[in-house]
């Protein structure tokens, strides 16, 4: 019970974090000479209808309070703190995603998915990196099959990190070893692979 207050906790500051870093321009620090690149795309129209219907919400439940129970100022006063938080919450989480972008440079790949994955993945442990589209089965962010590792975003992945020899992943639901290949999305696959390998030294397209 501790554990998921601290969790619940945790993801409340970080969305937090982030929608002051959204709306202020404040990106996250990078190393100099990297490029951040963003994975949202998949999922930004469901993001964007949530934001939207939580907007309509704050207005429908006032109107109706309003109607049907004009004396209840309290009651409208209430749902109408519960409804701007809850649609900073959905804009907040969508910060959390803008924000957290993954960045390659000089020191290596960094991957992420929101605040809750950062895999720092420095170049000497990489073999190559492609840009490869695939739709996966499962929906679950990240999954692994064999010694593979998927990030996924709405169960779609863009990159393929093949590894020089077998690796271990600190997860969010614990270690992954032996992973010799790790794939993840991002809006411009294409770009991010090409910048990539200007430090890998590898320009040949797979």
């Amino acid at each position: 019970m501790i554990e998921l207050v601290r969790k619940v906790v945790r993801w409340e500051i970080a969305l937090w974090v982030s929608l002051y870093r959204l709306t202020f321009r404040r990106p996250m620090p990078m190393e100099p000479g990297a490029r951040d690149f963003g994975y949202v795309r998949p999922v930004a129209p469901v993001l964007g209808v949530f934001i939207v219907v939580s907007a309509i919400d704050i207005v429908a439940v006032d109107l109706a309070l309003r109607h049907f129970l004009p004396d209840w100022e309290w009651l409208r006063t209430v749902a109408l703190v519960l409804g701007v938080w809850g649609l900073l919450w959905m804009i907040g989480l969508a910060a959390n995603l803008v924000t957290h972008r993954h960045v390659v440079g000089p020191s290596g790949l960094r991957v992420r998915n929101s605040h809750t994955l950062t895999l720092d993945l420095p170049w000497d442990t990489i073999e190559t990196v492609r840009a490869h589209s695939r739709y996966l089965m499962e929906s679950d962010t990240v999954q692994r099959a064999g010694d593979v590792v998927s990030i996924a975003m709405s169960s779609l992945t863009a990159v393929d990190v093949v590894f020089r020899a077998p690796v271990t992943l600190d997860l969010p639901k614990g270690r992954e070893e032996g992973v010799t290949e790790l794939r993840f999305h991002a809006d411009r696959p294409d770009e991010l692979v090409a910048f990539a390998r200007t430090f890998l030294n590898d320009p040949v397209i797979a």
